[in-house]
C-alpha cells in the first residue's frame, strides 16, 4: 500500500472518506482475489499431487492430470467486480479438462454473480423501483448493476418459489390488488394480482403464492396441490376468510371447513353495488351504516371456559337477530328496487357469522374482517402501484411472490442461508495492522 501525506495539513473525515473509497474501488477485490488465487494454488497442487483429502471428481479410470492454461472468469459481487484467473488441468488419459477451484466451490459453469449479490438486490427490489436499485448500488459504491441486469436476476431467481407446507392450515387468506400493466393492442392496462396466505396451527404464515392474469378457480387448483403434502394427504383447512368477491367466497367456501365473509367489505361493497343501481347518496349511507349495525356482533372478552351458558345463548339469540334484521334489509332493497344490492346482502349472509358460531363450537377466536391480509394488501399496493407502473403480469407476480417470503424474516434467512451454504467454513480475520512510519 502506498500513500502521500498533505504538509498543509487535512481533515479526519476526508482521511476517512479517501480510505473508505480506496477499499470500495480495488482493496476490497484484490483481497478477495489474492485469497481466491491462494486457493487455487493450494488445490491445484494437492490435485496434482495427491496430497490433499479434496479430490476433484474423476474423469476416467486411471486419471492423469497436468496443468493446461488458465480458466478465466469475471463476476459481480457486493464488494466489487472480481477477476478470477485460475489453473485449468487436464487429463492426459481421456483428454477431458477441469477447473480445481471451480469444482472445489461448486461454482456454475457460467456464473456471472454471487448468491450474496442477488439476494441483495431482491431485497432492495421489494422496496424500491429497479431504477431507483441500480442508482442505490452506485451511490453506496457497490458494483454497478443496470436495471434491466438487476430485472433480469429477479425474474430468473427461484427464491419467491417456498416449498409447501406439512403443517395443517388454521386460517387461510386470500385478497387482490389492482395495478397498471403493460397494455397492448388486446387489452387495457388495468391488471390484478391475486394473493393467498395462511397461518398454521403453529402460527407460521405460509405464502400459498401470488398470482395476475388467472381466476380464482385457476388459483383454486394451484392451492389443493400445496394443500397436499409428500404423502399425498391433504393437509386440513380449519377457516378462510375473504373479501365479497363472489369467485373468491366461493373458492374459501370449497377449501376451508368454515368460511367467513368480511364485514368491512361487506358494508362498503353494499354502497358500490347501490350506486350502480342509480341510489342516492344519502340512501347508500343508511343502507351501508345500517348493514354495519346489523353485523356488529361481538364476543365475549372472556376465556370461553369462563363464559356462562346464559352468555352463549344469548349470543345465539343475537346471532338468529341479525341474520333476522339481514332478511328484512334486503327485503327492503328489493321492494326499493335495489334488486342487486338484495341478492348481495341474500348471497352473502350465510357465512357473515361463520366467526361466532364457530366460537360457540370450538371457543376459538377467528377474524371477521380481513384486517391482516388488508395490511399486507397496502405494502403489497405500494410496492406495484405507487412505486412502479407498466409491469408485465409475470413481473408483478414475482415480486409480489418475494414479497410473500419475507413476511416470514426466519424462513427467508434459511432459504438464503441453505442458497448460499453458509456453513461456517469460513474464518477471515484481520489479526493486525502494523507498519512504521518516518518523516
Amino acid at each position: 500500500m502506498v500513500s502521500t501525506q498533505e504538509e498543509r495539513g487535512f481533515s479526519l473525515d476526508e482521511l476517512v472518506m479517501a480510505v473508505r473509497e480506496a477499499f470500495a474501488s480495488r482493496g476490497f477485490t484484490e483481497i478477495l482475489q489474492f485469497v481466491l488465487r491462494c486457493v487455487d494454488e493450494a488445490v491445484t497442487v494437492g490435485c496434482l499431487s495427491g496430497t490433499r483429502l479434496w479430490r476433484p471428481s474423476p474423469c476416467c479410470v486411471a486419471p492423469r492430470l497436468g496443468l493446461h492454461g488458465w480458466y478465466e472468469r469475471r463476476f459481480r459481487t457486493t464488494l466489487g467486480e472480481v477477476h478470477l484467473r485460475c489453473h485449468r488441468l487436464r487429463c492426459a488419459a481421456c483428454g477431458k479438462t477441469a477447473v480445481p477451484l471451480r469444482e472445489f466451490m461448486d461454482w456454475e459453469r457460467y456464473r456471472s454473480k454471487t448468491g450474496e449479490l442477488e439476494r441483495t438486490v431482491a431485497d432492495v427490489v421489494c422496496d424500491q423501483s429497479y431504477r431507483r436499485t441500480s442508482g442505490h448500488f452506485d451511490e453506496i459504491g457497490l458494483v454497478p448493476v443496470p436495471k434491466s441486469t438487476a430485472h433480469r436476476w429477479v425474474m430468473e431467481s427461484e427464491c419467491d418459489e417456498g416449498p409447501p407446507g406439512t403443517e395443517d392450515v388454521a386460517q387461510l387468506f386470500a385478497d387482490g390488488t389492482g395495478f397498471k400493466r403493460r397494455p397492448d393492442a388486446t387489452r387495457n392496462n388495468r391488471g390484478e394480482v391475486r394473493v393467498a396466505l395462511g397461518v398454521t396451527k403453529q402460527g407460521k404464515i405460509e405464502p400459498f403464492g401470488a398470482w395476475s392474469g388467472k381466476s380464482w378457480e385457476e388459483i383454486g387448483a394451484e392451492i389443493r396441490s400445496r394443500l397436499t403434502n409428500e404423502a399425498g394427504k391433504a393437509r386440513t383447512v380449519e377457516f378462510g376468510a375473504s373479501d365479497g368477491e363472489p369467485a373468491l367466497a366461493n373458492l374459501m367456501a370449497d377449501l376451508a371447513n368454515q368460511s367467513q365473509r368480511c364485514h368491512w367489505h361487506m358494508a362498503r361493497d353494499l354502497g358500490y353495488t347501490m350506486w350502480e343501481e342509480k341510489a342516492g347518496k344519502t340512501e347508500r349511507r343508511i343502507a351501508a351504516k345500517r348493514l354495519a349495525g346489523i353485523l356488529k356482533v361481538e364476543l365475549p372478552a372472556e376465556d370461553f371456559e369462563r363464559v356462562k351458558d346464559e352468555e352463549k345463548t344469548e349470543l345465539r339469540e343475537r346471532i338468529e337477530t341479525s341474520e333476522g334484521e339481514l332478511r328484512r334489509l334486503a327485503e327492503e332493497l328489493r321492494g326499493k328496487g335495489y334488486g342487486k344490492a338484495a341478492g348481495h346482502i341474500e348471497s352473502a349472509s350465510r357465512r357473515l357469522f361463520t366467526y361466532a358460531k364457530f366460537w360457540l363450537r370450538t371457543g376459538v377466536v377467528t377474524p371477521r374482517v380481513t384486517s391482516w391480509i388488508e395490511r399486507v394488501m397496502r405494502e403489497i399496493g405500494r410496492r406495484i402501484k405507487k412505486i412502479g407502473f407498466g409491469w408485465s403480469e409475470a413481473g408483478a407476480a414475482k415480486v409480489t411472490r418475494i414479497l410473500l417470503r419475507r413476511l416470514d424474516a426466519e424462513g427467508w434467512s434459511a432459504y438464503w442461508k441453505k442458497k448460499l451454504r453458509l456453513e461456517g467454513r469460513v474464518l477471515f480475520q484481520v489479526l493486525s495492522v502494523t507498519g512504521a512510519c518516518s518523516n
